[in-house]
């Protein structure tokens, strides 16, 4: 458990904000991994309570901050996060999960992200454009959104796209679905897969990967069921 403060807010995509935080300077974590976050005092009334779940979206390289990301749905925490002053001060738990890359993945990787699901490879991704061009794995990534504003992050991902040969995006701006996939990636029985976003729509892409004939034991998935 770790006591830091808001460093700053900044709105990321239609109804998305991302919150930046200072790190402890104990506090590690690996690509992937998320943190619970605790809030002192409830401006208004929520009945899930003072904290919330959220995936890390900094790249452990970053020494300075803690980075998250969420959809304002106008809770009574979501609305307390929203208002605090910079400066505020907060209380992370973690890291925690297993949601998490391989050292050094022998097959390529895809991911694939729903809505504010792309939260959990952000910090793979921004791990991966500070390394070398030769010891990043080749990552094709399938981000689908309901729509080009409500997509988090883009112009960032597409910059690591243009940077990197060892980086492909794709987006939907509608559903998941086994055409986006087959023809957004070749090989598909040689890829390690991870999907992250809402509970249907993991349930969709990991049932359309299973008809197109990918092992399961190849997929990964990490559930949002609530913001």
């Amino acid at each position: 458990m770790f006591k830091t403060t808001l460093l700053e807010r900044r709105q990321v995509a239609e109804g998305t904000l991302e919150l930046a935080f200072k790190r402890p300077e104990k506090f590690a974590f690996h690509a992937g991994q998320y943190l619970q976050l605790r809030l002192p005092k409830l401006l208004y009334r929520d009945r899930r309570g003072a904290s919330r779940v959220f995936s890390i979206a900094s790249s452990p390289a970053d020494k300075e901050r803690i980075i998250v990301a969420y959809r304002d749905t106008g809770s009574g925490f979501k609305q307390t996060l929203r208002e605090s002053r910079i400066g505020s001060e907060v209380i992370i738990e973690g890291p925690h999960g297993f949601h998490l890359l391989p050292r050094q993945p022998a097959r390529p990787v895809v991911l694939i992200a729903g809505g504010i699901g792309i939260t959990s490879f952000m910090s793979m991704l921004r791990l991966n454009a500070e390394r070398d061009e030769v010891a990043r794995p080749h990552i094709t990534l399938l981000y689908v959104n309901r729509s080009q504003r409500s997509a988090a992050y883009l112009d960032e991902l597409k910059h690591f796209e243009k940077k990197s040969a060892r980086l492909t995006v794709k987006t939907n701006f509608g559903i998941i679905d086994e055409k986006f996939i087959s023809t957004s990636v070749k090989n598909k029985d040689q890829c390690l897969w991870y999907i992250a976003g809402p509970p249907f729509m993991v349930e969709s892409a990991q049932g359309a990967l299973e008809a197109m004939g990918v092992d399961s034991g190849r997929i990964y998935c990490e559930e949002f069921p609530g913001y």
